[in-house]
């Protein structure tokens, strides 16, 4: 309506333009206009200030502003599913315009939660939770996530100090590494004990899985995702000199292949790499006069002539065929 703004939404203007400030302390911020508002307020890039006087980009990371008053936040329906598809990692940041600061939580749990508990609907409340986990079912496929601590908290006078640029730009890139890591583990079914202190690089910890379910997506989903680490280390075992990857390799072959007779499509480029290695292997050890074509350490592990499951045929006879 021409000539008046709710003070309201001007308040949130505010607030939301104080947090964009703040966040240029610390990343590149490409701010999100609100036509395209569709739950984020910023895309950003970490920067480390280097020596040479230029500020370098890094790792990116998005964030959505709240004020400081904000008590508790909803996802459902459409709203968890798209949190749940970010693909960066993602955090809340809570802004608050009397002390001219911001806290920023990371969403982390939230995502656990969602795979420990197949929950359809989550209310996030900020710190930590009394429980020994972050999370809390509820009736009907509701969770209550706790996202602990905030990562980072600053205000806006600590801006130009450099120690804190330097404390606060390590502390983020040790927590973007570990998230980015943690995102890999989800998607497989899996999460890690999560452990961190506001503004304590050390205190950011990922010692162990401890949580395994398996993936949601099945099979096919997940070896879709693990066939790509599969050929890097059929490549890396090919390269190693003297026959010393031939081990390695015929036990990644027979989990292509294992794979294969659980129906499983394994795309072109591995299958053929497998042939390419088992084609490598057993051209050396011809070579060799037929020394070590079958060495005790084969026959202990089954050799390359081994049967690989109750459907399969040999790995020599697989060779033969895909000639």
């Amino acid at each position: 309506m021409p000539g008046r703004l709710r003070t309201s939404f001007r308040s949130g203007n505010l607030t939301e333009d104080l947090g964009l400030l703040l966040l240029k302390g610390i990343a590149a911020i490409a701010d999100v206009p609100r036509a395209e508002d569709v739950g984020l307020d910023a895309v950003a890039t970490l920067l480390r200030r280097d020596t040479d006087g230029n500020c370098y980009a890094e790792d990116g990371f998005v964030v959505q502003l709240k004020s400081a008053s904000a008590m508790s936040l909803e996802y459902r329906d459409h709203e968890l599913s798209w949190f749940l598809g970010q693909s960066q990692p993602m955090f809340i940041g809570l802004v608050s315009k009397k002390d001219a600061s911001i806290a920023l939580y990371s969403t982390l749990y939230a995502n656990q939660a969602c795979l420990a508990l197949h929950a359809r609907r989550i209310t996030i409340l900020f710190g930590k939770s009394e429980s020994a986990y972050p999370w809390a079912g509820g009736a009907e496929g509701s969770a209550t996530v706790w996202l602990g601590p905030p990562v980072l908290s600053w205000a806006l006078a600590e801006m130009d100090k450099p120690a804190w640029s330097a404390a606060t730009y390590t502390t983020l890139k040790r927590f973007l590494g570990i998230a980015r890591r943690e995102f890999a583990l989800l998607s497989l079914g899996q999460s890690s004990k999560l452990e961190w202190s506001t503004n304590d690089e050390q205190s950011i910890q990922s010692p162990h899985v401890s949580m395994m379910k398996g993936c949601p997506d099945g099979i096919q989903a997940l070896a879709d995702k693990c066939i790509p680490g599969v050929s890097a280390l059929l490549l890396h075992a090919m390269s190693l000199p003297d026959g010393r990857g031939d081990p390695l390799t015929i036990s990644l072959i027979g989990v292509v292949e294992n794979l294969r007779d659980l129906n499983v499509n394994v795309d072109e480029s591995a299958g053929a790499l497998v042939k390419m290695s088992l084609l490598s292997m057993v051209s050396r050890r011809s070579g060799q006069g037929g020394q070590g074509v079958a060495t005790k350490e084969d026959r202990d592990r089954g050799g390359p002539q081994t049967r690989l499951g109750p459907n399969s045929v040999s790995l020599g006879e697989r060779g033969e065929q895909s000639e």
